[in-house]
């Protein structure tokens, strides 16, 4: 099951664009900004070559960190699709495998199996709701 929200992740197709309206004018602050590519990011999507750059940002009047985040997520390679959103929601889950089956034999449709990302402190994996909307579904392992 659930345990909390996560983020919701808008693509943009200038990240630094995106930075200054959402950090400059709207005032997140901005709490990590990564580079991914390689077997993670190729499996959770199914797109082999993938690179993605993403910025998580939080509203700086939270300081318990309770609130969702904004992912920021600018595709260097290949550039994102026109007829295909990697827009989505997120959702922190406890026993990601057990979820994963749970919802397979529920009739969930997923990308892939759930995959460690390359820094080892989380698993993953992302499926589509009813209209074809992403959603990903991530386990802290860090703990």
């Amino acid at each position: 099951m659930v345990k909390r929200f996560s983020h919701s992740c808008v693509l943009v197709k200038n990240l630094n664009r995106s930075l200054r309206f959402y950090g400059d004018l709207l005032g997140l602050k901005v709490v990590k900004k990564v580079t991914v590519e390689g077997n993670c990011p190729e499996t959770a999507y199914n797109i082999k070559g993938l690179k993605i750059t993403y910025v998580k940002l939080r509203a700086p009047c939270d300081p318990k960190k309770r609130d969702g985040l904004v992912e920021l997520q600018c595709w260097q390679r290949p550039k994102t699709p026109a007829n295909k959103t990697y827009n989505h929601l997120s959702f922190n889950v406890s026993g990601l495998e057990r979820e994963y089956k749970r919802l397979k034999k529920r009739g969930v449709k997923f990308i892939s199996q759930p995959v460690i990302t390359p820094n080892g402190k989380s698993k993953l994996c992302s499926c589509y709701d009813p209209d074809n909307n992403l959603i990903e579904f991530i386990e802290d392992l860090s703990k």
